[in-house]
């Protein structure tokens, strides 16, 4: 089947069905060097498959092998059909470290079932907040006596940053959602350094008695376009780091921090942030979900990131 007028309005309607803050689906692209194209009464897809650059800081997030369907269809059969034909092809080989994605509307439950039976677990969540949504729980604006600050990240906190989220990644390798590899310490570097100068992403840090508890790192919208274009809001920021020390959790600094920094962005006039959060997470489903985030797309995988147990690969970071 050709990836018709017909076939991308049908499936362009069912997205705007489920979810109207999605963005409008784009045509697919032609087929790459490693791609394969995917035809079925129905739908067409395209299946991108990828070799992570184990040099770069996205190696931390990225298997060694992916293997993407990105799919247009018309309903759940056609669905189907094409899971079914991408898991026939060469480089469709999910395991340690090398995976299979597909990434899906939260919201389109239907397609649900064809994932589970096929082996196809929920990994990691595109989550949405808009302005204005309330953040229940206790929040400290500044030193009230409580012996929390909530306070912009500098320079001289580059030590804490690191620390903290090193931590959150440490935290998140366990779900085989990332993975801390070679090239780790000197990307976390990177992001850190741009985080504390307060150009490329902006960082604030939560303080009890002096020491850094919590941590969030927000790409502003002007660096955040590979993320914002995913929604019809704008203009649109994402959350690169949230992260509480292990001590520290569920003691309301988290939402004090989330409370203060979109309070910031919500008076820039920020209209959405979005953010990641790995689905098997039980902190981080029900802590995003109280901030005012809601599940916008969701990806399913078979494999994980990693060579295999939490992630490790034995290098010493930090």
């Amino acid at each position: 089947m050709e990836q018709t007028p017909e076939l991308l309005a049908a499936h362009q309607a069912r997205r705007a069905a489920f979810d109207p803050l999605l963005a409008r689906s784009e045509p697919l692209p032609p087929p790459g060097k490693r791609d394969t194209a995917l035809s079925c009464p129905g739908g067409v897809a395209l299946v991108r498959n990828v070799d992570s650059d184990p040099d770069t800081w996205g190696y931390t997030f990225f298997a060694a092998h992916e293997s993407k369907l990105v799919p247009k269809v018309d309903g759940p059969g056609a669905f189907a059909e094409l899971l079914d034909l991408w898991a026939e092809q060469d480089e469709f080989r999910p395991g340690p470290d090398s995976i299979a994605t597909i990434t899906w509307p939260s919201r389109d439950t239907e397609m649900s079932r064809a994932l589970v039976e096929r082996g196809f677990t929920p990994q990691a969540i595109l989550a949405v907040r808009l302005a204005g949504q309330p953040i229940p729980g206790p929040s400290f604006p500044g030193n009230t006596g409580s012996g929390v600050v909530v306070r912009r990240a500098k320079p001289r906190d580059t030590e804490a940053v690191t620390r903290l989220w090193l931590e959150q990644l440490r935290w998140d390798a366990q779900f085989g959602y990332v993975a801390i590899r070679p090239s780790t310490p000197s990307g976390l570097a990177e992001q850190v350094a741009q985080a504390v100068g307060g150009e490329e992403k902006r960082a604030w840090i939560a303080e009890r008695d002096g020491a850094a508890v919590g941590l969030i790192v927000v790409q502003p919208p002007e660096n955040a376009s590979w993320a914002a274009h995913l929604i019809r809001v704008a203009p649109a920021a994402y959350l690169n780091c949230g992260a509480v020390t292990a001590g520290e959790r569920g003691g309301g600094v988290g939402s004090a921090l989330v409370r203060h920094v979109h309070a910031e962005l919500d008076a820039e006039g920020i209209g959405a942030v979005l953010l990641h959060y790995t689905a098997t997470n039980p902190l981080s489903v029900p802590f995003w979900s109280r901030c005012g985030y809601r599940p916008l797309l969701t990806a399913w995988t078979r494999g994980t990131v990693g060579p295999g147990g939490a992630g490790e690969t034995g290098e010493t970071v930090g």
